[in-house]
């Protein structure tokens, strides 16, 4: 069975401590110490079926208590993840000033360390349910069948992630997206980074010009090879927490599938543009 890489994204911004947090603007979405060990037992079951590999990298801002840190080392020394990165946060690349792109920086990193066949994506505030396995059998095949570059999360306008004219492509969400390794091209991603003359100027000029990671994977494979699938409670849930307390995983992952199904939709579903308020 090939095997599939999971990459996720963390962090340790101000706030993560916190009992309740809220997403705010971009780069500021919903933080937790739960993201750090349930969030990520969240993806071991999520691919519990498969053949896979867990890689962390962590954006590092304020300290982890020790006893997080002391289960991240257990999780490790037990392989039940593949690596983690600790990076202490910067904000430039190549001696410039690099915001918002530091964040592409990391995400690039992480994903270059994957080994598998498959790479699965994602951000800390993520979290996933599965209900059927078909699912991601039916991603895999999309894949190989080359139907698809990538498959990014369930979304409320598929097969794109919005209804907006001033988008002429989809991109690849950072959220949660699954697409072949060799699908990813790190130098050319990274020289697209730098360079978003070179990205236009290569791939094409663009009606709305967004020059960070998740497009410009997507622009690379031609801006129309994304697909994002519809929702389907009944078997998978992906979504971010708009809105987050404090052991809110933990509790979902001991309830049956369906009671987690009622818990979201109690709280009004999987809302505009793939969030949730627990």
């Amino acid at each position: 069975m090939s095997k599939i890489s999971i990459v996720i994204n963390l962090d340790t911004r101000h706030g993560f401590l916190e009992e309740t947090t809220t997403a705010e603007i971009m780069l500021k979405g919903a933080r937790s110490l739960d993201f750090l060990v349930e969030g990520v037992i969240n993806k071991e079951i999520f691919f519990r079926d498969f053949n896979f590999e867990i890689l962390l990298y962590i954006d590092y801002h304020e300290q982890l208590p020790e006893e997080t840190m002391s289960k991240l080392i257990g999780m490790l020394n037990n392989k039940r993840i593949a690596s983690i990165t600790f990076n202490n946060h910067r904000e430039y690349f190549n001696k410039y000033e690099y915001y918002p792109k530091f964040n592409d920086l990391n995400y690039l990193t992480a994903m270059s360390q994957a080994r598998g066949e498959y790479i699965v994506h994602f951000d800390a505030d993520v979290a996933a349910f599965l209900n059927d396995k078909s699912v991601i059998d039916n991603w895999l095949k999309l894949l190989d069948d080359k139907t698809y570059d990538y498959i990014s999360y369930p979304s409320l306008f598929s097969p794109n992630a919005v209804n907006d004219p001033a988008f002429d492509y989809m991109w690849a969400s950072t959220r949660f997206f699954i697409c072949k390794r060799d699908t990813f091209r790190y130098d050319e991603i990274l020289k697209c980074l730098c360079d978003s003359n070179y990205l236009y100027r290569t791939y094409g000029d663009r009606q709305r010009k967004c020059p960070w990671f998740e497009h410009i994977v997507s622009l690379i494979g031609g801006g129309n090879r994304v697909w994002y699938p519809p929702i389907e409670y009944d078997r998978c849930m992906i979504f971010s927490w708009n809105y987050y307390k404090k052991g809110t995983i933990a509790r979902l992952q001991n309830m049956p599938y369906d009671e987690t199904k009622k818990f979201v939709l109690s709280k009004g579903g999987i809302n505009y543009p793939n969030d949730v308020s627990a």
